[in-house]
């Protein structure tokens, strides 16, 4: 099994929290998809005939592109790489991009599954973080998804907004459960290094929550949502039963995934890869031939952290055998005495093999992985 992430870096504009790489410029639209197509083409190899089951285009925002030019992608995407085993296909798009005709072309496409940035569904919420659509046109989105034949849909919520009361944040939920969407991801505000709202907090303009009003709103959002029969199975990602998204979950897992178009990582299982973030950069060095990207081998201490970091995001965690796979001493005597630091402090548990964070420590997930790396002084 493998999976495909296409990074389509554009937007009509940029949103005040985000650090994704992004460009607002239009006009580079026609010289990317071409060098996007000849990355293509260059990778076809990269997966040595394992067959791929998830494909998914995040950005940015992919449904700036017409149906006119997803055609040229995916043309070039069906020439080389087998997709007939394709189980998921995924597109991010925005409220304000959804019409019935565009779905119905995503959709004849082989779209199965759209992700929507909604983030909130409060009109003031969405003016500060300067997203392009509103509320209504959020409830207008999900509507026609609803009545196309892609059944399976995503909304994004953001939670630990400084301007947002706890009325608010409940609102939001509600309004999530009341669109009955089959997967609702929810991520608390991070105000990244180079966005307008890292600037307005160095000014003192606005202000990170405190740590306990942010574990209260985490609180209530699992707790209505698993009431109204999602599951938790990542800390930040809930889905009806069987619905969890197939792509996110295989980074999870370790399997291998290439990454196309500028800033995109891949990862083959022994190393991982990662795309400049420069869009003309990008496009420069595939016209020229020259390499695009940097890579690393992970060392057995990289996989180490990885395999906590990702394992403890997830509902079912790691298997504890792992552990006792290593081969380093210093670093399994590490290891197994952290985690049971771990579990007397009640923040991890054992349950048939797998340790994982204990559902009321979910909030402080990121603290113990923290915990658990295992890092080299210089």
């Amino acid at each position: 099994m493998a999976g495909i992430y296409a990074h389509i870096p554009f937007c009509y504009t940029r949103c005040s929290y985000c650090d994704f790489y992004k460009t607002t410029d239009q006009r580079m639209k026609t010289s990317f998809i071409k060098s996007f197509c000849k990355e293509i083409s260059q990778q076809k190899d990269f997966f040595n005939n394992n067959f791929i089951t998830t494909l998914y285009f995040g950005g940015g925002t992919p449904s700036v592109l017409t149906i006119e030019e997803w055609k040229i992608i995916f043309e070039e995407l069906n020439t080389s790489f087998d997709l007939s085993k394709l189980e998921e296909l995924t597109v991010e798009v925005n409220p304000d991009d959804v019409s019935e005709q565009y779905i119905k072309g995503l959709h004849q496409l082989g779209v199965n599954r759209v992700s929507m940035g909604i983030q909130s569904f409060n009109d003031e919420h969405l003016r500060k973080m300067n997203r392009r659509h509103n509320s209504h046109q959020a409830h207008e989105a999900i509507h026609i998804l609803k009545q196309s034949e892609i059944n399976n849909v995503s909304i994004d919520l953001i939670y630990g907004l400084p301007y947002m009361s706890w009325d608010e944040w409940t609102q939001n939920i509600d309004w999530a459960i009341e669109a009955d969407v089959q997967h609702i991801s929810a991520y608390h505000l991070t105000f990244e290094k180079g966005t307008p709202y890292y600037e307005l907090l160095k000014k003192g303009k606005l202000k990170e929550i405190p740590e306990e009003v942010s574990s209260d709103q985490f609180e209530i959002l699992v707790k209505k949502l698993e009431a109204a029969g999602f599951e938790n199975y990542e800390i930040s990602n809930f889905a009806k039963p069987g619905l969890y998204s197939k792509h996110n979950s295989s980074y999870w897992t370790g399997e291998p995934y290439l990454g196309l178009g500028p800033s995109a990582h891949s990862f083959d299982g022994k190393a991982r890869r990662w795309n400049i973030r420069s869009l003309a950069g990008y496009s420069n060095k595939i016209e020229k031939g020259d390499c695009f990207w940097e890579d690393e081998i992970l060392s057995p201490l990289d996989i180490y952290n990885e395999r906590i970091m990702l394992g403890l995001r997830t509902a079912k965690g790691f298997e504890y055998a792992f552990i006792d796979d290593l081969s380093n001493k210093e670093l399994k005597r590490f290891a197994e005495e952290e985690i049971q630091k771990q579990i007397q402090l009640n923040n991890l548990e054992m349950i048939d093999g797998w340790c994982c964070v204990r559902r009321e420590k979910k909030f402080i997930t990121d603290r113990i992985i923290s915990d658990l790396f295992y890092v080299i002084e210089d």
